[in-house]
């Protein structure tokens, strides 16, 4: 059960949190931002979203824990892959024009993160020993 919760909150977290975030002026609705750079955004909030979605569902009504543990390492996976290289497509944390206090000398995403991430790593490491108990 510990793995179920776990996995739980980091995928309310990574389906719910960048949604409420990001459908904002300073995201999605941003004047200032290509339209194809926003139909991009949109697509990774929906897929994101309905993979949350799916993996609640595999979750408490398959019993699949550790496929949907996976399928939120792939999508935090996808998060660091583009914040460890952010620096070879210009991409940055936050909009330069903003200002986002930093938590223990990290932005809040990668902050946030680093805590959904170790929720899904932990949980799927439980159940994938736990089956072989």
């Amino acid at each position: 059960m510990p793995a179920k919760v776990l996995i739980t909150l980091a995928t309310l977290f990574y389906g719910v949190v960048p949604v409420i975030a990001d459908l904002s002026d300073s995201h999605l609705f941003n004047p200032n931002w290509m339209p194809h750079a926003k139909l991009h955004l949109a697509w990774l909030l929906s897929t994101n979203s309905l993979l949350a979605i799916f993996s609640l569902y595999i979750l408490w009504m398959k019993d699949r824990t550790f496929e949907a543990g996976l399928i939120g390492i792939i999508v935090m996976a996808g998060f660091w892959v583009s914040a460890l290289t952010k620096n070879l497509y210009g991409g940055a944390f936050v909009d330069p024009h903003l200002e986002v206090p930093e938590i223990i000398g990290l932005h809040p995403n990668v902050f946030a993160f680093i805590f959904v991430s170790l929720f899904l790593l932990v949980g799927t490491f439980l159940q994938a020993t736990s089956r072989r108990a």
